[in-house]
């Protein structure tokens, strides 16, 4: 069996030449039921299929609180040089607070994500994007991790259904970085005016280590000039512990905002 890295780097490769096969570049993707100028990680369990717009900037800034005791502030920047549907994200926690013991452990976080996102076909309403990925790991667990995401869309309507599908492998297993890791994530969304309020309801299975846990979702995305802002309430690992999930975040496309004349 290839290695995570090798496969990683295999699919890294397949996807690039997709996007450097591009002559021309692709006609605009159909306006969906969210925000059409903001394609996103957010709040929600997936993060959107398509990739932001060409030669755009975006950035991510948002709140997350689980059972109070641990908090959150995630970040996420995403930048699309090519002239194709393709874009780069790096993700990380500018603030990491827990409860260890007794006391409260306040850091910067200790991952980073790296997502390469190339949507590969769309149809009508159906899109599907492929997502090679990678985490570096900073400090205790050390190590990373590889893998990749298939997502698929569609859309009809005021009505969008996404899923993510996604396997990562340990580069350097240890207690805390699991040798497997998959994810399936859908979420169905819903748009309530002609503004692009959506609500959004969603569902996530998890497989670690052996281990399956479930969980279920439920917000609000509020859009404004080449942005929006998301509000999202979780219930996870209902099958073997439950906890409670908060999160706010703000999303910015930058590209839109400095092109404007």
């Amino acid at each position: 069996m290839k290695s995570p890295v090798t496969f990683i780097a295999a699919l890294l490769l397949l996807v690039l030449a997709c996007a450097a096969s591009s002559q021309t570049p692709p006609p605009p993707s159909t306006p969906q039921p969210l925000n059409a100028s903001v394609s996103d990680y957010g709040t929600t369990f997936i993060f959107s299929p398509p990739p932001i717009c060409s030669k755009c900037v975006e950035t991510e800034l948002g709140f997350e609180s689980i059972n109070t005791s641990s908090q959150y502030i995630p970040t996420v920047i995403s930048v699309a040089p090519f002239n194709s549907n393709t874009d780069f994200s790096v993700l990380v926690n500018l603030l990491d607070s827990e409860y260890a013991g007794s006391n409260r452990t306040t850091q910067f976080g200790n991952r980073f994500d790296f997502v390469l996102r190339q949507q590969v076909f769309q149809k009508g309403g159906f899109l599907l994007t492929l997502a090679p990925r990678g985490a570096i790991f900073t400090r205790g667990s050390g190590g990373g991790r590889a893998g990749a995401t298939a997502a698929p869309q569609y859309s009809s309507g005021k009505n969008l259904i996404a899923a993510n599908f996604t396997w990562t492998g340990a580069i350097g297993t240890s207690a805390a970085n699991p040798k497997s890791d998959y994810q399936g994530f859908a979420d169905y969304f819903r748009t309530l005016d002609e503004k692009g309020t959506t609500f959004f309801l969603g569902f996530a299975h998890e497989i670690t280590a052996g281990q399956q846990t479930a969980g279920t979702e439920e917000g609000l995305v509020i859009p404004f000039r080449n942005g929006q802002v998301e509000l999202e309430t979780a219930q996870l690992d209902l099958n073997v512990k439950p906890e409670w999930q908060f999160q706010a975040r703000v999303i910015v496309n930058w590209g839109k905002v400095l092109s404007r004349k």
